[in-house]
C-alpha cells in the first residue's frame, strides 16, 4: 500500500484534485472494504511490473492474486448495490478497468480484448449508475468534473471546433471526423446509419474535451466512448464488421493521446490499429477510410522511437 499511496496513485490522474481521490479517498475507504484493498494492491503490483521489467512476472502474479481476491468480494455485492456499498464498488470497478487495459489482461487477440473491455465498462456503468446515482455529491466529484470540463449534456458547446494548436491532437482531427461522419451517412443503410453517426459524434465530443484540456487530457475523456455507442455497434465489433473496425481505428487515435501519460494503456493504440489493419487488408473501401488513423498512429510511434 505504501508504493500505491506514494507513487502509483499520482500516476492515475493528471489533475491534483483527481490524484487526491486516488491517493487519499480510496485507501481510506478500503480500510473497511477488503475487496477494495485487494483492488488497490493489484494496481500497485501492476505499476511495479511496469517499472521493474526484470521482476515483471513476479508482480504480474501478485496483481492477478489480488485481482482474483478482490473480484470474489466484488461479485458478492454487485447484484445488490445500495447507498451503503456503491461507493467502494465504484472505486473497485475503476481498478478492474485498469487491470483489463494493462498487459496482465492481454491475450493474443486485440479485438477480443477491446471488446471485453468495452463490455466491462458498459456493464459497470449499467450496474452502478442505473438507479440514479451520480458522482456530483460524492467524494469522487472531481473525477467527473475533471473529465467533463465541457458539460456532458451541454450540446451547444460541442458544435464548434476548438483550436488545436496547444494540444496533442492532429490539426486535421475534426476534418477527419467529418469525413468519417459523411462516409457513414453515404454508405450505410437506414437501419444502422444513425448509430454510427451518433458514435462518430461521441468521438468528436471526446476530441473536444481533449482539445480543451490542452497538454493534460485525462483518460476518462476517452473512456466514456464505450458506453456512448449502441448495442448494435457492440455486436458489429464482436463480428469484426468493417464499419465497426473503422470506428475503432478513429477511437485508437484518441486513445494514443493519453497513452503517454497513463502507463497501463501504453501500446494499446498500435496493438489495436495493427489488428484492424489485418482485418481490413482485403477491403480497399474501408481500408481507405481507416488510412488517416493508421497514418497518425504510425507517425506517433516513429517519433517515439526517434526520442528513445
Amino acid at each position: 500500500m505504501h508504493h500505491y499511496s506514494t507513487i502509483t496513485a499520482n500516476t492515475l490522474a493528471l489533475r491534483l484534485d483527481m490524484q487526491h481521490i486516488w491517493r487519499m479517498v480510496l485507501p481510506e475507504m478500503s480500510y473497511n472494504t477488503p475487496f477494495l484493498s485487494h483492488g488497490i494492491l493489484s494496481v500497485a503490483a501492476l505499476h511495479k511490473a511496469h517499472l521493474l521489467p526484470a521482476r515483471r512476472d513476479k508482480y504480474l502474479d501478485l496483481a492477478a492474486y489480488h485481482q482474483t481476491r478482490g473480484m470474489q468480494g466484488f461479485r458478492s455485492i454487485i447484484h445488490s448495490i445500495n447507498e451503503r456499498n456503491w461507493h467502494p464498488a465504484f472505486c473497485f470497478s475503476s481498478t478492474i478497468v485498469i487491470y483489463a487495459f494493462s498487459s496482465a489482461g492481454w491475450t493474443g487477440d486485440a479485438m477480443a480484448d477491446i471488446l471485453q473491455i468495452f463490455v466491462l465498462i458498459r456493464g459497470i456503468r449499467s450496474s452502478l449508475f442505473g438507479a440514479g446515482q451520480n458522482l456530483a455529491e460524492t467524494p469522487f466529484s472531481a473525477w467527473s468534473a475533471g473529465i467533463w470540463i465541457v458539460g456532458e449534456n451541454d450540446e451547444a458547446s460541442y458544435d464548434f471546433d476548438p483550436p488545436l494548436d496547444r494540444t496533442a491532437l492532429p490539426l486535421d482531427t475534426f476534418q477527419a471526423l467529418r469525413r468519417l461522419f459523411a462516409f457513414y451517412r453515404t454508405n450505410l443503410s437506414d437501419c444502422n446509419r444513425a448509430d454510427y453517426e451518433f458514435a462518430t459524434l461521441q468521438l468528436r465530443k471526446s476530441a473536444i474535451l481533449i482539445a480543451h484540456a490542452g497538454t493534460q487530457p485525462e483518460i476518462g475523456m476517452v473512456m466514456f466512448f464505450p458506453y456512448g455507442i449502441s448495442a448494435s455497434i457492440m455486436s458489429d465489433i464482436q463480428a469484426n464488421d468493417p464499419c465497426a473496425l473503422v470506428l475503432l481505428s478513429y477511437f485508437s487515435v484518441l486513445l494514443s493521446l493519453v497513452e503517454q501519460q497513463f502507463w497501463y494503456v501504453q501500446g494499446w493504440s498500435r496493438r489495436l490499429i495493427s489488428a484492424i489493419d489485418v482485418q481490413l487488408d482485403n477491403d480497399p473501401k474501408f481500408s481507405k477510410v481507416a488510412k488517416w488513423p493508421k497514418t497518425i498512429i504510425s507517425r506517433l510511434y516513429k517519433s517515439e522511437l526517434g526520442r528513445s
